[in-house]
């Protein structure tokens, strides 16, 4: 009998290799005592004849806030709304250890943060790292104004894509951060980035009937596709309710799934669902099944007909078309298909990630990775830099993008890789349970202790530089 799923989808922009969807409805992030304020950010940081603003949304607790030397503590939000995140709280215990005051900055053109009228590609041209990195700069030095200019230190935190926002800022703003705290960082940028869909399917083989329970599914559903019978393709995708997708986008809906448990720390507890598909050896009414199981995730095949994509209208609930400019125009990490992982068919090839990013934006739009990381560092950056911790968890298909296979832990930095069962993407930054694995909480114990004794140590009390 199949079991109604149990499990929230965790829906992220990054989360999930090609698309995203509206971010939850019902999210119930917002820490109680966190207060909300506004910052009059410029428009464009690099235009210096302009003086234009925007309102861009911060959050902040400042009850345990030593104001005569405690630190700051900024956790960088990324590529979703923001919130003042009470699910991922490690930030704000590093505050409270330190006596510090925590905030949590919204990223520009997500949420309420947006400095343009729309999301036009003109608009869009104004979402960059760049610009974002110059967002925080400008926060860091008129939040230490208004803090009586001490020479008090500055932490900043930042998961996956924000992770490697926190590290290319250390390293292009080294007086503005004197911590940098990186869960998950994509550093890396890469074009053709199969090594996440490979890190799947490595994680989905460690419960080998959970994998051959995925594995079946679609493999017919590919086989069908290739063998381009009108009559067997309508009846797969109507089995799906997937009918209006082309047959890449349909792949593509097909083979991601379950990809967003995977990721985010729940392989084992969506395999328990999983492991029930066999039960009806019915293959078509199997795939209805593997169907609904995607809709209670929150996977649907109405997110990939890029209606969200191709709005310009802004809706601070969506986080869509934003995350796809900045995919499209510089980064990639398209999680691409080859013969070699059975779990995402060839068909989804560079050239498809191509005419995407030109469905959406009408225009040729594609990254020069080569460009990005010649600008940010690559895994070049992280060795040159001091007080930083890059943390990565073991089974975490994101960890390809970033910098961990140097292990490292000296006065300087702490790289380190989170080795336990279904220990994915950020999951250092969540708060701790009864049931997590003991490497886990001796990592998390580690890292607190680290960045503790950096942000503790004494300063000359000299004022920071202001401008």
């Amino acid at each position: 009998m199949w079991l109604p799923l149990v499990f929230l989808c965790i829906q992220a922009s990054i989360a999930l290799p090609r698309f995203v969807t509206d971010y939850p409805k019902n999210s119930k992030s917002v820490h109680p005592d966190a207060k909300l304020a506004y910052f009059d950010n410029k428009v464009n940081h690099f235009d210096f004849n302009s003086k234009e603003t925007f309102k861009q949304r911060y959050w902040y607790i400042d009850e345990h806030f030593d104001r005569s030397s405690g630190p700051a503590i900024l956790f960088i939000q990324g590529e979703a709304p923001g919130d003042a995140y009470a699910e991922r709280p490690v930030p704000l215990y590093l505050a409270k250890e330190t006596k510090g005051i925590w905030f949590a900055l919204e990223h520009r053109f997500y949420g309420t943060s947006q400095p343009c009228k729309d999301w036009s590609l003109e608009s869009l041209k104004l979402l960059t790292h760049d610009q974002a990195m110059a967002d925080i700069a400008n926060f860091i030095v008129n939040k230490t104004k208004e803090m009586d200019n001490v020479k008090r230190k500055w932490l900043l935190v930042g998961g996956s894509y924000a992770g490697a926002l926190v590290i290319w800022f250390k390293s292009r703003y080294p007086h503005l951060a004197d911590v940098v705290y990186s869960s998950s960082g994509v550093v890396n940028v890469i074009e053709d980035f199969s090594d996440y869909m490979q890190q799947v399917t490595d994680s989905l083989r460690e419960d080998s009937l959970c994998f051959k329970a995925v594995f079946d599914i679609v493999n017919h559903a590919v086989n069908l596709i290739r063998k381009d019978d009108p009559e067997d393709k309508k009846e797969l995708k109507e089995a799906m309710k997937a009918g209006k997708l082309n047959d890449k986008d349909f792949l593509s809906y097909v083979t991601e799934l379950y990809l967003g448990e995977v990721q985010y720390s729940n392989r084992i507890g969506v395999c328990t669902l999983l492991k029930k598909l066999p039960e009806e050896r019915d293959i078509l009414k199997r795939i209805a099944l593997y169907a609904e199981l995607g809709r209670q995730l929150g996977c649907v095949p109405e997110n990939y007909d890029l209606t969200l994509e191709r709005n310009i209208t802004i809706n601070p609930r969506s986080s869509s078309r934003q995350w796809m400019y900045q995919v499209c125009s510089a980064y990639g990490w398209f999680a691409t298909g080859k013969a070699t992982i059975p779990l995402r068919p060839k068909e989804l090839d560079i050239p498809y990630f191509k005419d995407i990013c030109k469905r959406i934006f009408d225009t040729d739009l594609y990254p020069n990775v080569d460009y990005t990381n010649g600008m940010l560092g690559d895994l070049r950056i992280p060795p040159l830099l001091k007080q930083i911790v890059m943390v990565n968890g073991k089974d975490d298909p994101w960890k390809w993008a970033g910098y961990f296979k140097n292990q490292v832990t000296n006065n300087d930095m702490l790289i380190r890789v989170i080795d336990c069962p279904d220990c994915s993407h950020c999951i250092d930054l969540y708060d701790s349970k009864p049931t997590d694995h003991r490497n886990l909480s001796d990592m998390r114990e580690i890292i607190k202790k680290k960045i503790v004794g950096w942000m503790t140590a004494k300063t000359d009390g000299t004022p920071k530089i202001s401008y």
